[in-house]
C-alpha cells in the first residue's frame, strides 16, 4: 500500500510514464528541481506500470494519456482502486472536453495539458499534497463546454474500435458478450450521430478524442 501524504508530506516518490523520451526526460529535469519530490522510474508504456508500482509503491504518477500497451483511463481506474493513496497526474496533448471529463470520471486526482507551464504542474502538486484534486482551468473550460455524455464503458470500446478491433475481439477483451458490445456501439453512435463505423472513425478524428500518435 501507498504512503499517505499526510501522513508523510515532505519527499513524494515519484514515477513518470509517457512514451515520448525528450518530454519524459524534460519533465523529469524540471522535477529534479523540486525539494519535495523524488524521481523513482520513468517509464514509456503501460505494459509494465501496474508491476512497477506494485515494486516500488510510489506516492504520485505522472501518466500522460496517449500511451503504449493498454488503455490509460482504465490504467487508473484499477489503480485508484488497488492503491488508494496513490496520487495520479494525468497529461494529455488533447483538448477535447469528452476525453478530458474521462480521464477525471476515471479518477485522476489532477489532469493537466501538455502544453500548460510548469506553474500550472507546480500548483498541482502543491494541491495534490494538500489533500485536493486540481483541474487545470483550461481543463474545466474545455469539460465544461463538453455536450457529450459517454459513459467510461463506452469510450473503452470506442477506443478499441478506433485502434482497429472487431466487436468479437472487444468483447473477449472486456469480458463481455458480442450482444452487449453491440449494444454499447450502438449507443456510442447514437450520441455521436453517425451511422456507420467509417463516420464513427471520423467523428473520433473531429473531436480530438483519440489522435493516433499524439500525446
Amino acid at each position: 500500500m501507498t504512503s499517505d501524504l499526510t501522513a508523510t508530506p515532505s519527499i513524494l516518490r515519484l514515477i513518470i510514464a509517457d512514451d515520448h523520451a525528450i518530454f519524459r526526460d524534460g519533465l523529469a529535469m524540471l522535477l529534479a528541481g523540486y525539494s519535495d519530490v523524488e524521481l523513482i522510474a520513468a517509464l514509456d508504456n503501460l505494459t509494465e506500470l501496474r508491476e512497477r508500482v506494485k515494486q516500488l509503491q510510489p506516492d504520485l504518477l505522472i501518466l500522460d494519456y496517449h500511451m503504449p500497451g493498454g488503455d490509460t483511463s482504465a490504467e487508473i481506474s484499477y489503480l485508484k482502486q488497488r492503491y488508494p493513496m496513490l496520487k495520479i497526474i494525468a497529461l494529455t496533448g488533447s483538448h477535447s472536453g469528452l476525453l478530458l471529463q474521462q480521464l477525471q470520471t476515471a479518477g485522476a486526482d489532477a489532469v493537466l495539458l501538455k502544453d500548460g507551464s510548469a506553474g500550472i504542474l507546480r500548483h498541482a502538486i502543491d494541491e495534490i499534497k494538500a489533500g485536493r484534486r486540481f483541474m487545470a482551468p483550461e481543463v474545466l473550460e474545455k469539460v465544461a463546454d463538453n455536450q457529450l455524455e459517454l459513459t467510461p464503458r463506452e469510450f473503452q470500446i470506442l477506443k478499441l474500435i478506433y485502434d482497429g478491433f472487431s466487436n468479437n475481439e472487444i468483447a473477449h477483451q472486456l469480458n463481455l458478450s458480442p450482444k452487449t458490445t453491440d449494444k454499447h456501439r450502438e449507443n456510442m453512435m447514437r450520441k455521436l450521430q453517425v451511422n456507420n463505423a467509417t463516420q464513427l472513425l471520423k467523428k473520433v478524428i473531429e473531436l480530438g478524442l483519440l489522435k493516433s500518435g499524439s500525446s
